[in-house]
């Protein structure tokens, strides 16, 4: 890729919302086709999709372009991709922008495929592929997209480069700026605006119609920290060196001042940690905002009960900045046999009085026990046993059992579940499994091998100016994932079908599409009012729509609500509805995306992403005057697994 990271930037308009450029990476993008992945992207870009869909799109592949995917890559996308689209979340009719290898001709592949010349534009030349997936041709370079919604982003594509005076988004001067701090020719690119200066254009909209609201906007996303606190515009730059891909992360958030000490709870952890987060916290505010919460909140009922207010507040004062999650795994007793590894959590404080910290975890956690037996004398739940005194080494540890609080199928699952605490070297350590704590506090000793290790390792990192690390063992995480997805198979096999986790769904799994629409019986179909913010038809229906059908079908009664009211109740994808969509005189189809909780589809991706890595590390970097900045190192697996530290249990 060019310097100024313009091989195909330079194609495209300087105001799109989302923009993914990467070159000489077919090794990564064949890795996309895995059907887990493939169906977790296609969500984050805002095409929800299921497994089993990547088949039927490997299909499509062969039918229209006449190669295997893997082919399609090497030749398509030899000299560069770029993924083109509106913004996170609303990129599903975004484009595909390519310069085929080196030697093939564009004309030549358009024969190949026995494309169709459509008319008009001259320019640039567009043709009409198999499925109705339509390709334009200009400067050696290949743009494909969906030619069908009225305003969609193919059609942007295509009025930019039939006007040679439009302004790219290399010449954009905020892209052009954050590209300057992130170091010369990465291999890939990924520039993302989180807030637009200006809405989407406004579709074609049937005479006698008039919008309720304008149309939807890219999401802001919220106010996230590290490089993307207070910003609108992010940069991630890829430069890889062989099985280490490196991003550098900046943004046009603004500069802070960081004054504070290194981090270094992180860095002591055991080796077999799994997932390490290390930051700072200002628990004077935090306590703040636990006063925020709404009355009768549990959170809030423990912090303001009058005997432990003085003894709170004591407790965070006492505590100071740098805080640290451990996920670990464990092999607690109690487990049934042959059940995988559980991970285990552990929260590490630094404090200023180690002493005045050690009363006041007492203090909360006897606040927390007062409020849960009033809550468990009210449901009939099982009652807590008392806080018991026990050591681990030199090391005095306090232990509330959980145990009894688990239901007998997960118990026989997980085993042992506790909260034990203890003061080690000034730190609070507090952790949900006694094995657990005791590895953290043998690797605090010395006594084992830590996590200061790997491509990029934590003490290599500049002293006094990080806000957050971030170290993740995908690889050992993924192997466990798939351990505990076998065993969930042979033991729970129910949990794997989604009608199962549609009954158990918050709030009894009802969903609504967020629109107020006005019903025509008498063409069959919902005129669109509004769409209101933050519903799941935000960004996929506009007002001035008409609903005509759903799941391909129109409308078949006069009772045009109840029906959709079916549909959405009757869907057969638990994440989407697809909806037929009259807008500008042509029928679409829309797969909106509707929320849903399968924690077992949560797993399966992640074990299917994390494969494909065997750690990621990330930290903040405030040495940049010109803004925050961040480094994240993933560290690809390259052949088996190696031989992992063995998790502590009985």
């Amino acid at each position: 890729m060019a310097r100024a990271a313009d091989a195909l930037a330079r194609w495209v308009p300087a105001d799109v919302g989302l923009y993914a450029e990467i070159r000489e990476a077919g090794d990564l993008l064949s890795a996309l086709t895995d059907p887990q992945i493939w169906s977790t992207l296609a969500e984050l870009v805002g095409q929800p999709a299921q497994p089993d869909e990547v088949a039927r799109w490997r299909e499509r592949i062969r039918q229209t372009v006449r190669m295997e995917p893997e082919e399609a890559i090497r030749v398509l996308f030899a000299g560069g991709v770029a993924f083109v689209g509106e913004g996170l979340g609303l990129a599903h009719d975004a484009t595909v922008l390519c310069r085929p290898a080196a030697g093939v001709s564009p004309q030549a592949l358009l024969e190949k495929w026995e494309a169709r010349r459509v008319l008009p534009p001259e320019r640039p030349q567009t043709y009409r592929l198999l499925g109705s997936i339509d390709v334009a041709e200009f400067d050696g370079l290949l743009c494909f997209g969906d030619p069908f919604p009225p305003n969609g982003f193919f059609r942007q594509m295509q009025q930019f480069a039939a006007d040679p005076q439009a302004r790219s988004l290399a010449d954009d001067p905020v892209y052009r700026q954050l590209l300057a701090r992130v170091g010369d020719e990465p291999t890939g690119v990924l520039f993302l605006r989180l807030a637009r200066a200006a809405p989407l254009p406004v579709p074609s909209i049937p005479p006698g119609s008039q919008p309720g609201s304008q149309p939807a906007s890219a999401p802001v996303l919220p106010n996230l920290g590290g490089p993307l606190r207070g910003a609108q515009n992010v940069l991630f730059a890829l430069h890889r060196q062989g099985p280490l891909l490196r991003f550098t992360v900046v943004s046009d958030g603004k500069p802070e001042a960081i004054a504070a000490a290194p981090l270094k709870l992180a860095e002591r952890l055991p080796r077999q940690t799994l997932l390490a987060w290390e930051g700072l916290v200002d628990y004077v505010g935090l306590g703040e905002k636990f006063k925020e919460l709404p009355q009768g909140n549990f959170l809030r009922g423990v912090f303001e009960l009058p005997q432990q207010v003085d003894a709170l507040e004591r407790f965070i004062r006492s505590l100071g900045a740098d805080t640290c999650l451990a996920v670990g795994p464990v092999l607690p007793q109690g487990r049934a046999p042959g059940a995988p590894p559980v991970p285990a959590l552990a929260i590490l404080l630094e404090t200023r009085d180690p002493a005045q910290a050690a009363e006041g975890v007492l203090q909360v956690v006897r606040a927390g026990m007062a409020a849960y037996l009033v809550f468990a004398f009210q449901r009939g739940l099982p009652l807590l046993e008392p806080i018991r005194q026990e050591r681990l080494g030199e090391n005095p540890v306090s232990v509330l059992e959980l145990s009894p609080l688990l239901k007998a199928a997960a118990r026989s699952a997980v085993g042992e579940v506790h909260c034990c605490w203890t003061i080690h070297d000034g730190t609070l350590i507090v952790a949900s499994h006694r094995d657990w704590l005791r590895e953290i506090i043998a690797a605090r000793s010395g006594q084992v091998g830590t996590l200061g290790r790997g491509p990029e390792p934590m003490s290599s990192q500049p002293a006094g100016r990080e806000t957050i690390i971030i170290a993740l063992e995908s690889g050992p995480l993924a192997d466990i994932g798939a351990r505990w997805l076998d065993y969930l198979r042979s033991t729970r096999p129910e949990v794997f079908d989604e009608r199962w986790w549609r009954e158990r769904q918050p709030g009894g799994g009802e969903v609504r599409l967020g629109i107020n629409v006005t019903p025509e019986p008498e063409h069959k179909r919902l005129r669109v009012n509004e769409v209101l913010p933050n519903g799941p038809a935000k960004g996929w229906l506009q007002p001035g729509d008409f609903i005509v059908g759903y799941e391909n079908r129109r409308f078949a009664t006069d009772d045009i609500v109840a029906e959709t009211r079916t549909a959405l109740s009757q869907r057969p994808h638990a994440r989407w509805v697809e909806l037929l969509i009259e807008r500008g005189g042509q029928v679409l189809r829309k797969r909106v995306p509707l929320p849903f909780i399968n924690p077992l589809e949560a797993l399966q991706r992640a074990v299917a992403i994390a494969r494909i890595a065997e750690r990621v590390t990330y930290r903040d970097d405030y040495s940049d005057v010109a803004g925050p900045r961040g480094y994240l190192t993933v560290e690809l697996r390259t052949g088996a697994a190696p031989p992992r530290p063995q998790p502590p249990g009985p």
